[in-house]
């Protein structure tokens, strides 16, 4: 694919190569989705991505700001950069293994306790919960 129009812009702090055929309804484009500054140039005939990027390097002007920015970008268009695809996890079941069933150990029994005189404390502890404060 080529594109007759090539810059860069900033958004949100975040600074990338954009390309385009329309310069006028990407700049309008880029313009209300907030992006400050935005440098974008025609290029002399149709380009790819790598081709306009080096274009972009020997232009200068403006863009020699953003060299690194441009060659890397260059370097991911035309190839020279190889992505690692990433691996894929693949999920797999435990093997079941084959053991005697586990004995049930038997719960305690609960015990009740009367309780013969109530706690002081704890009316006293009750008491200073339920103030008003």
């Amino acid at each position: 694919m080529t594109f007759t129009v090539a810059g860069v812009s900033t958004q949100h702090g975040i600074t990338k190569v954009r390309f385009a055929n329309d310069i006028v309804s990407r700049t309008k484009l880029l313009s209300n989705g907030g992006h400050n500054p935005l440098e974008l140039i025609e290029l002399p005939e149709p380009m790819t991505k790598a081709d306009a990027c080096e274009y972009l390097l020997k232009h200068g002007g403006v863009f020699t700001q953003w060299k690194d920015l441009i060659e890397a970008t260059k370097a991911k268009k035309d190839g020279s950069v190889v992505k690692v695809p990433k691996a894929k996890v693949v999920k797999t079941k435990p093997a079941k293994s084959v053991s005697a069933p586990k004995a049930k150990t038997p719960k305690a029994p609960k015990i009740a306790i009367p309780v013969e005189e109530e706690d002081l404390e704890m009316v006293e502890i009750k008491e200073l919960a339920d103030a008003p404060f």
